[in-house]
């Protein structure tokens, strides 16, 4: 069974995972979202523009299978392996309103036993924090 390595970054912020290749989108979108601490309460979607998700002509959102019209790729429905290879990086959007932008970089495939759990092997630097207590920011 093929795995896929994964740097996840997010300004001083990286996370390094792995999943197996018949996983899908939406379980890398949980697996990234477990590994910075947010809860998994808005939608989100990955894209190929770096600078812009939204002028992204390769995209994959959760929106896209709650609507049967869109031009969207399915995150439920479309496996990791098909759209990720080695050196491959696009943007995790998570929550369109906040705009929580992180790279994901697939760094590398594996030949490895079957795994059924994605697997979050380290984190390092300081997770941005999802709802920052606005008393403190005054």
């Amino acid at each position: 069974m093929k795995s896929l390595l994964f740097k996840i970054t997010h300004g001083g912020w990286n996370a390094e995972l792995q999943l197996a290749a018949n996983h899908t989108l939406e379980h890398l979108a949980y697996t990234i979202l477990e590994a910075v601490g947010f809860e998994a309460d808005h939608a989100f979607g990955f894209y190929d523009d770096l600078k812009n998700p939204y002028r992204s002509k390769e995209r994959y959102s959760l929106l896209a299978d709650e609507d049967d019209e869109s031009e969207e790729g399915s995150v439920q429905n479309t496996l990791i392996g098909e759209v990720f290879q080695p050196k491959k990086k696009m943007i995790f959007l998570f929550d369109y309103g906040d705009d929580w932008l992180f790279l994901v970089h697939c760094t590398a495939e594996k030949e490895e036993k079957p795994f059924k759990k994605p697997k979050i092997l380290s984190t390092s630097g300081e997770a941005p924090v999802q709802y920052p207590d606005h008393e403190e920011e005054s």
